[in-house]
């Protein structure tokens, strides 16, 4: 006998007595997801005794990272599941998220304006017979995203800590679709504290049980993904990986050096 489930995580499924019901949250959901939402806690400077800024991609074709892709048909469900892309999407363009910078600088120093953010995420692309249309940019479009974050080391805690501190999600071009690597798009870096709140509110698909969720906000602050860093914050004015090794195996060991090397402060520092 060949059974077919469609529960997906949906709250509110077994209680609904019509379709519209489904994804509702009672009284009781909604307090628990406030209660498990936390604010990133002030440091203090004098608390830091060793940090590092590292940039990573998150590469949406490995199967670990899945969570974040899927689904990349944006009108298959309508609230119940959503990819990490159509969340952003839907907060920028009805204007929850505004803390938007310019792909060409990593420090966040250029604002975007709205109507700049909503000419990149609607484009008009040209399909060869001179005719300009309209698109937006939709989950399948999105092959990746880059992080920017800090590892420190807080010793009023005594522990290894890691805080998010942007994201840019990495799109084809939608004007060039030939699969050419060289032009994947970095859409725009966005300022990731500011965006918390929207993200805890949107849960993770889990394929291992429906009723055990995750909100993308805990996904990405408890690093359940694969990644692989890229750049370091240097001396030589943040260089990338590829500027000093070739593509390829040499930049992969490199990555994994800087992981290692991140990952063996804490237990290098107690051993001294």
């Amino acid at each position: 006998m060949l059974l077919s489930f469609g529960l997906y995580g949906q709250s509110n499924i077994l209680n609904a007595s019509v379709p519209e019901q489904i994804g509702v949250k009672n009284i009781d959901q909604l307090q628990s997801d406030l209660d498990s939402y936390l604010e990133y806690e002030f440091i203090d400077d004098r608390d830091i005794l060793w940090s590092k800024i590292v940039y990573e991609k998150i590469d949406l074709n490995e199967r670990l990272n899945f969570p974040l892709l899927f689904p990349i048909d944006d009108d298959l469900y309508e609230n119940t599941r959503k990819s990490l892309w159509r969340v952003l999407k839907e907060n920028i363009l009805n204007g929850n998220i505004t803390k938007i910078y310019s792909d060409v600088n990593d420090n966040f120093r250029y604002p975007l304006t709205p109507e700049a953010v909503k000419d990149i995420v609607a484009t008009q692309v040209d399909y060869g017979d001179g005719e300009l249309i309209p698109k937006e940019i939709g989950s399948d479009d999105i092959t990746g995203y880059r992080i920017k974050g800090m590892w420190y080391f807080d010793k009023r805690r005594g522990e290894l800590m890691y805080r998010l501190l942007g994201i840019m999600p990495i799109g084809e071009d939608l004007k060039n679709l030939d699969g050419d690597e060289e032009k994947k798009t970095n859409l725009f870096w966005i300022w990731y504290p500011s965006i918390r709140e929207i993200l805890h509110k949107e849960l993770v698909f889990n394929d291992t049980s429906n009723a055990n969720q995750i909100s993308f906000d805990q996904l990405l602050l408890s690093r359940r993904f694969s990644s692989y860093i890229y750049k370091e914050d240097n001396i030589y004015g943040d260089r990338s990986i590829s500027q000093y090794k070739n593509k390829g195996l040499e930049s992969i060991l490199e990555s994994e050096r800087i992981k290692k090397e991140i990952l063996d402060f804490e237990q290098d520092l107690w051993n001294r």
